[in-house]
């Protein structure tokens, strides 16, 4: 209630009319419970009304799959910020609370796996800038030192890199009837999936069969989440970045291109040249591209511990039942 209308309610009621009428039966006061509920509600909606927003605000996503994961990690790490503070006014029910928590280990698991993959990432190309310093000085070490970079993924002697773990988007049924709280949890879980997807697509090698990559869709539209359509429509943009070429794949046939041209000998400059200049240009663009998603990352990490100590404050507060927001 508005302070100017519950002003209003306290005046007498001749204060209104001049007329002595008979005044009507003071209305019920609301429960506790029932106080809680409706700014849970207004919260939720706002919360999927930003998401909108900012999902339709990612579109067009850029070209380069690297720079597209990273903005969708960044939106990731605002959705799963603004979780927390959006749970806050009520008492979550447990069902979704405990549901999300196991989600949220998953979630940190990822993180912890892409920041591997992109240290990896780094270890090669840092083997490539080597071998274009001893090139001009002792072209069969830096043959060495390309062969190192072409069989880091593969050499016996290398860590096997972790494997992308994927987040399944289990869609739940009958969205209307979701508590506010776990309305707010589908959005995140939807959004950790999409990304964890990206990240797969994007980091992946050229040996990684993209087409086993399954990315995440909202059924329903607009009537189920509002959100559904904006998802929708950068889940489809993401699929098709997968299908193309990404940075990493670039470096790899750059670094392929190089060693083939030092294995024929160096009579051929020109081509030596080139293979070499290409080299460079590749692990430039990578690195920095590597060093924004690193930051990303970081940052969903640390989002996603805070939505985690958010909700295991709401057990210490004492969680309820889910909401019964309508009727069967």
């Amino acid at each position: 209630m508005f302070l100017t209308d519950k002003r209003s309610s306290l005046l007498p009621f001749h204060h209104h009319h001049h007329h002595h009428t008979a005044a009507a039966p003071p209305k019920p006061k609301p429960s506790r419970r029932q106080q809680q509920q409706q700014p849970d509600k207004a919260t939720a909606a706002r919360y999927e009304a930003a998401l909108a927003s900012r999902l339709r605000g990612l579109l067009p996503l850029p070209p380069s799959p690297l720079a597209a994961l990273a903005r969708v990690a960044d939106l990731l790490a605002l959705a799963l910020a603004d979780a927390a503070p959006a749970l806050a006014g009520e008492r979550p029910d447990a069902a979704a609370v405990a549901a999300h928590l196991d989600a949220g280990v998953a979630l940190l698991d990822a993180c912890n796996a892409i920041a591997a993959r992109l240290d990896r990432l780094r270890r090669r190309r840092l083997l490539a800038r080597f071998a274009l310093h001893l090139l001009p000085s002792s072209p069969p070490r830096a043959r060495a030192a390309l062969d190192d970079h072409r069989a880091g993924a593969h050499a016996p002697s290398s860590p096997t890199p972790a494997a992308l773990p994927s987040l399944p988007f289990d869609q739940p049924r009958g969205a209307r009837c979701l508590s506010p709280a776990a309305r707010v949890l589908v959005a995140v879980d939807a959004v950790s999936s999409l990304a964890a997807a990206t990240a797969a697509a994007a980091l992946g090698s050229i040996d990684d069969d993209a087409a086993t990559l399954t990315f995440p869709r909202v059924s329903g539209g607009g009537a189920e989440f509002p959100w559904a359509e904006a998802f929708n429509a950068v889940s489809g943009q993401v699929t098709a970045l997968a299908a193309g070429t990404s940075e990493v794949d670039a470096v790899d046939e750059a670094v392929a291109k190089l060693a083939s041209a030092l294995g024929g000998g160096v009579d051929d400059e020109a081509a030596l040249r080139a293979a070499a200049q290409e080299v460079e240009e590749r692990t430039e663009e990578l690195s920095a591209r590597l060093d924004r998603l690193s930051d990303a990352v970081n940052a969903v990490f640390r989002a996603a511990l805070g939505l985690r100590n958010a909700e295991l404050g709401s057990f210490m507060s004492g969680v309820g039942p889910a909401e019964k927001t309508c009727k069967k």
